[in-house]
């Protein structure tokens, strides 16, 4: 139950990640432009909790299962690594990023806007990079 619960979770933040990053974004940039950031204003708090919640059910159904010979610690670890690496990535984005990103009353120099917005890319990026390296975990199990 524990497997289950846990690919579950990962499978659903890997595809949350995916379609926002590759479909919602650059749609919603193409489409709405000077809208855009009125309507990811409001995506993307949900966007971050998605994560959180996700990555704390799936690191809660490796820690919480019952330990049997087909489950041992070293796999747990093996599992719970990269998903605790994509949460934490996704807190520090949430916390620090998103309130500087959010406020379009701040007048910030250009060079200091795509910082921050580098520095989000990296971290969705290393997030998704852990969420495809926790399926595969689970994959080759």
């Amino acid at each position: 139950m524990g497997r289950f619960v846990f690919t579950a979770s990962v499978g659903i933040w890997l595809g949350t990640v995916v379609c926002f990053s590759f479909i919602i974004l650059p749609t919603v940039h193409a489409t709405l432009e000077d809208r855009a950031r009125h309507l990811l204003d409001h995506l993307f708090p949900r966007y971050y909790w998605t994560g959180i919640v996700c990555g704390l059910v799936s690191l809660a159904a490796v820690s919480l299962a019952p330990s049997t010979p087909v489950f041992p610690f070293g796999e747990r670890v093996r599992l719970a690594f990269p998903v605790l690496v994509g949460l934490i990535c996704t807190l520090v984005a949430q916390r620090l990023l998103l309130p500087r990103l959010s406020h379009p009353g701040i007048d910030r120099p250009p060079p200091v806007d795509a910082r921050l917005h580098q520095f989000s890319v990296m971290l969705n990026t290393t997030t998704l990079a852990m969420l495809i390296l926790a399926v595969a975990a689970v994959a080759t199990r």
